[in-house]
């Protein structure tokens, strides 16, 4: 397991026992670079193991244990919080994490950005952003760029709003119609 998108710069990747290290990408070291990190495949390799006997194995690896405390706690309870997810929910953390790992780190800052400028929107706005965004999911990633073009979302949102969206559902999981 490693820090997680967000990141701060220059913190080692957990790679943890079993795991083959991830090449770097090429923007290593510059600000708001997170390190690829493997969560869900740490947490499914130890799937059905209860909590409390994973956070020991993590205490017990010496990868983890070269991190500065403050992230081993971060960590931890980092796996606590997935751990206690409805397994809907952790898949799909687990499958945005992954996703955002394969973004550039101009890409991932461009998200990490996006998510602050959401934050700043009037409520009514944020809003009628969420409603789309859950819309959103459900359409497949290839298809995700023409919807926020039509002139629907074109009436209903800014370009900065849509702007906003696109990178958001850059890291979201397809969800399919239900």
């Amino acid at each position: 397991m490693s820090p997680q998108p967000g990141a701060r710069p220059g913190v080692p990747a957990y790679q943890g026992q079993g795991y083959a290290p991830r090449p770097a990408y090429s923007g290593a070291g510059q600000p708001g670079y997170a390190p690829p990190g493997h969560l869900g495949a740490w947490l499914n390799a130890h799937r059905g193991v209860p909590a409390q006997q994973q956070e020991q194995m993590l205490h017990n690896d010496p990868s983890f244990n070269r991190l500065p405390q403050a992230d081993q706690q971060r960590l931890v309870q980092q796996l606590n919080r997935v751990d206690q997810m409805p397994e809907a929910q952790r898949e799909r953390r687990l499958a945005r994490a992954e996703n955002l790992e394969r973004l550039s780190p101009q890409e991932r800052a461009q998200v990490t950005d996006s998510a602050r400028r959401w934050m700043t929107l009037p409520p009514d706005r944020r809003a009628l952003m969420k409603g789309a965004f859950q819309d959103l999911r459900s359409v497949p990633p290839d298809q995700r760029q023409m919807v926020l073009n039509s002139a629907r979302y074109q009436s209903t949102f800014s370009t900065d709003e849509r702007g906003i969206l696109s990178n958001m559902l850059r890291v979201e999981p397809y969800e399919p119609p239900k």
